[in-house]
Parts: C-alpha cells; structure tokens; sequence
C-alpha cells in the first residue's frame, strides 16, 4: 500500500512542476511578444518622424530628378523687387514727426475714369522713382460724394510705402511716380485702379476715390537685379519637339 501511494504521489509532484514549468514559459513568452511589439513601434515612430522632418527635402529632390530628366534643371530665384535704402536722410525725423494741418478735399463729385494727378503745392529735390520709400500724410474721400474713409493725420504717424513694391493701391503707385519731397498732390483713382468691383471696408465696389497727400519724405531706393524670378535649362537632346524652352521672369509682388 505504501509503495502505490507514494508514486501517485510522486506522479503528482512531477505533473505539478510540469504545470509550474509550462507557466513560466507561457510569461517568458509573453515577455518577449511584448519586447518585439515595443521595439517595432519604436521603429515605426522613428521611420514616421524622419519622413516628417524630411518630406520637404525629399518633394524638392524628386522634383527636380523627374524635371532634369526631360527637360534639364530648373532654377527658381524669389527676390523682392527693391532693395532697402543704403543711407536715411539726417532730417527724416524732423520731417516726419510735424503733422500739417488736414487739407480739405475738392471732390470731382462723379466717378472718375481715369487717373489723374494734381499738384496742389510744389516740393523740391528729384521726382520720386520706383523704389524709393515715401512717408506721407493723406486723407481718403469718395470720389462722388466726399465722404472720408480714411486719414493719417488724426493719427499722428505719416505712412511709409516702397514705390513700386506692390504694397498699396495701383493708383498710388502709379500716382506717385515723380511726386517730389514737401509737395501737396491730389490723386483722382478710378475704381479699376483701386478696389474694383468688390470694395473695401467702407468704400463700396465699384467706387472710384480721392486722395489729398503731403509728401513728407523721400529715400532713394534701388531695384534689386536679383528679382528675375525663373530660369529654364532645357536638354536639347530630350526636349520632345514643340516644346518652348524659353522661360518668361514673373516678378512678384
């Protein structure tokens, strides 16, 4: 009877370490599964946030891999238009600092077609040319009936433009040209000239507008040559034909 008893008993102390050694292999794999799960996201985040950080590169160089392939490289320059005045004039901020007094506006009382310019006061010292930077003061009306939009001096500050630099309306740039240091000039703007047919704020589409402004100062600027925007270099052994290899500047605004 002992005997029996004790091989059952032994039987089942080996079918326990048996269990207990199954169950630690089952957690050791379950160790390993969760190893392998943590190093593949890893590597994922890591591949994810390198082709983040990289995708801009990588759209620029696959572009101009498939353009020189046909066509040769492309080069694309953005500069701006006027390069900033070397020097400032001793007395800019005298000049500017004296508010004069508001002018009255002498409204044509219709709408106006075409751009005028009327001198009102002469300045002295060289016409203003493209580039140059321009502080004055202004007050804004409606062309057809007087009503003011808009003025500087109620505020105190003159207003600084690049000529030329595509900042403000066509009919000051346009007006502007050779307005000289201290004069007075009236610009009549057609509405094509200045907000078209949609408007803005409170001047109506369609509007044409007036403009009474003292020319405050001026700083000879210069045009920058670097503006030529886009330069085409075309294979001639790999243009298909017809195709135009000449590539117009687009100058931006």
């Amino acid at each position: 009877m002992g005997t029996p008893k004790r091989e059952r008993q032994k039987a089942n102390r080996q079918i326990r370490l048996q269990e207990l050694a199954k169950e630690q292999r089952k957690e050791k794999s379950k160790k390993v599964v969760m190893r392998v799960v943590i190093a593949v996201i890893a590597v994922v985040a890591l591949v994810g946030g390198v082709y983040l950080f990289s995708g801009n590169d990588k759209n620029t160089t696959s572009s101009a891999s498939s353009t020189s392939g046909l066509l040769g490289a492309t080069t694309t320059t953005v500069a701006p238009k006027c390069l900033a005045p070397a020097t400032t004039t001793t007395n800019a901020t005298a000049t500017t600092s004296t508010v004069p007094a508001k002018p009255t506006v002498k409204q044509p009382g219709a709408d106006v077609t075409e751009l005028k310019t009327t001198v009102l006061k002469e300045g002295t010292g060289e016409g203003a040319k493209n580039c140059d930077v321009i502080s004055v003061h202004y007050i804004g009306v409606l062309s057809k009936d007087g009503t003011a939009f808009d003025n500087s001096y109620d505020r105190g500050e003159p207003f600084t433009i690049t000529l030329g630099a595509g900042s403000v309306i066509p009919g000051w740039e346009q007006g502007l040209l050779g307005a000289k240091k201290g004069s007075q000039i009236q610009l009549d703007i057609p509405a094509a000239l200045a907000y078209g047919d949609t408007g803005q704020g409170s001047i109506p589409g369609g509007a044409s507008i007036t403009f009474v402004i003292d020319v405050m100062d001026i700083q000879q600027g210069t045009a920058n040559p670097a503006a030529a925007t886009t330069t085409t270099t075309v294979s001639p052994t790999t243009a298909p034909a017809g195709t135009d290899t000449t590539a117009a500047a687009t100058p931006t605004t």
